[in-house]
């Protein structure tokens, strides 16, 4: 599904109102009546509803919903953090009508003025709608929307925001102030960027996309080029896993995965299990020698390549000339697990791009190995994915954390331009960007997946899928969305806050066969 920016939305919604002849206040119709009916069907009429309505657009759906409840014979009161003269509009309209029929409206223009009532906790909690702000809001709320949104943020409510919660950058996701933090977010005809990136996406609840009118071939028929979409199942055919029941191991590659040092050998071992778990045909972990005796006993299913080391037991420049021997054996490269920040083993990283072409996953120590030298990765002659974190980002970059945050989408876009390679951009709402200016924001994964080792799993399932031989932005896209899907399937047996790597990697064929039949 396409993922918009509020200009994008507000294009569409003219295209539709001039083009296709439906009108505003239509649109403005549809798109309140779905909140009201998404309260309707979880809520009885019995729950009081408070709606806090702002100036524009976004205040005109909040009155639509209120009147519908109202006539739903809903206890609803609405807070209008404006004068009557300064709604205009489609709004006027709505508000006019709401005052006819009756609707409880006051006109709040202190915070005095904002006696709201504390539920007590042998009652039902109240329902709060936001209608403040929209999609075309930017910057931190101020005035009397500020203070509304500190009332509803104190408030003990179900809280339901239309289309986007007040403060929360539709774009970017970013919250300059303050922001209302909700259960729901009910948003318009397409979802909005800034619900699924950090931190927007820690402010928006469970988001719902409605159906407000909007044709649906509207974008395909103007030509639009929306050039970021949501990662789903949507985005993989069923043929992805098919095997011929001839099959053998060869086929499905041969994955060489360089990673550990002294006290880091768990991210091999995890970057390895992932990708035997996703069905590669052969791994082989290229470990420093004094390591491999316990890495033999700790992979079972996966292969060895003791390589000489430093003293500080990390990867030594010596093991150039057997790697890329072996790398010739192999379909695909992962570099960088564990593999520790000592200058023999950062040069030994640098060698390798600049001298192999095999498909190739550069990640955590592989790109701390190049940081600030990002023309190193434009120059590797092969596909290559390239799997920061914030920080891993901020440094390659030669950025702040807080600047790549504020704008993941063009963090991840610039680098990919930049570099010609396809970069996954790890964190809540991974990111997924490709050279020529498409991306893709993952739906999949949890906060329990915030935790050691998960990052790994991930490195050896891309690395994985490239050892299959597949294209290098479907087997980035496919091992984001599948990593994630397992960490949602592990949380449901795990809890949030017991998730482990391991977790991650017993639950990989589960979201595999979750995926495959789906299509079914």
């Amino acid at each position: 599904m396409k993922l918009l920016t509020s200009k994008e939305m507000q294009f569409l919604d003219r295209i539709t109102i001039e083009k296709v002849g439906i009108s505003g206040i239509v649109l403005m119709e549809n798109a309140g009546k779905a909140v009201a009916d998404f309260i309707t069907e979880r809520w009885p009429p019995s729950a009081k509803v408070y709606i806090f309505c702002g100036p524009g657009n976004n205040g005109g759906d909040g009155l639509v919903v209120a009147r519908h409840l109202f006539n739903r014979r809903y206890q609803v009161k609405v807070f209008m953090g404006v004068d009557k003269e300064k709604i205009k509009g489609d709004a006027a309209t709505n508000y006019q009508i709401a005052c006819n029929m009756g609707v409880n409206i006051k006109h709040v223009s202190s915070l005095s003025e904002l006696p709201f009532p504390q539920e007590s906790t042998g009652e039902r909690k109240p329902i709060i709608v936001d209608a403040l702000l929209g999609t075309g809001a930017k910057g931190s709320p101020r005035g009397i929307i500020k203070e509304m949104v500190n009332v509803i943020n104190r408030c003990r409510a179900i809280k339901i925001a239309v289309d986007i919660p007040t403060g929360v950058d539709a774009d970017t996701g970013e919250v300059a102030g303050e922001a209302v933090k909700v259960n729901y977010t009910i948003t318009f005809a397409y979802p909005k960027r800034g619900v699924y990136l950090y931190p927007g996406i820690d402010f928006s609840g469970e988001v719902k996309v409605v159906d407000i009118g909007i044709p649906k071939d509207i974008i395909e028929k103007e030509k639009i080029d929306i050039r970021v979409e949501l990662l789903s199942s949507e985005n993989f055919s069923p043929e992805i896993f098919y095997r011929r029941p001839s099959s053998h191991k060869g086929e499905f590659g041969h994955l060489l995965v360089l990673a550990g040092s002294a006290g880091m050998t768990g991210a091999a071992a995890l970057a390895c299990m992932a990708a035997l778990r996703i069905g590669t045909g052969l791994v082989t972990l290229g470990i420093p020698e004094s390591l491999n005796p316990v890495m033999e006993i700790k992979l079972t299913e996966a292969m060895t390549l003791p390589l000489p080391e430093t003293k500080e037991k990390t990867f030594s420049l010596k093991a150039m000339e057997q790697i890329e021997s072996f790398q010739k054996r192999c379909q695909a490269l992962v570099v960088g697990p564990g593999l520790s920040r000592n200058s023999e083993s950062q040069e030994l990283v640098r060698e390798i791009l600049r001298r192999f072409e095999i498909p190739l996953v550069l990640d955590a120590d592989g790109i701390n190995a190049i940081q600030g030298k990002t023309e190193i990765i434009a120059s590797y002659q092969g596909p290559l994915v390239i799997t920061p974190h914030p920080g891993e980002m901020a440094r390659l970059v030669g950025i702040s954390v807080a600047e790549v945050q504020r704008d993941r989408i063009k963090a991840a876009l610039n680098l990919s331009k930049n570099t010609g390679k396809v970069v996954v951009l790890k964190g809540a709402g991974t990111v997924i960007a490709e050279p020529e200016g498409k991306c893709w924001v993952n739906t999949t994964g949890n906060p329990g997946m915030a935790s050691g080792g998960a990052g790994d799993v991930l490195t050896g399932t891309i690395g994985g899928f490239l050892a299959q031989r597949m294209d290098v932005l479907m087997a980035a896209k496919l091992g984001v969305y599948l990593h994630g899907l397992a960490g949602d399937l592990a949380m449901k047996t795990k809890g949030q806050s017991c998730l482990l790597a391991t977790d991650i990697i017993e639950n990989l064929p589960f979201a595999i066969r979750s995926l495959k039949n789906g299509y079914c």
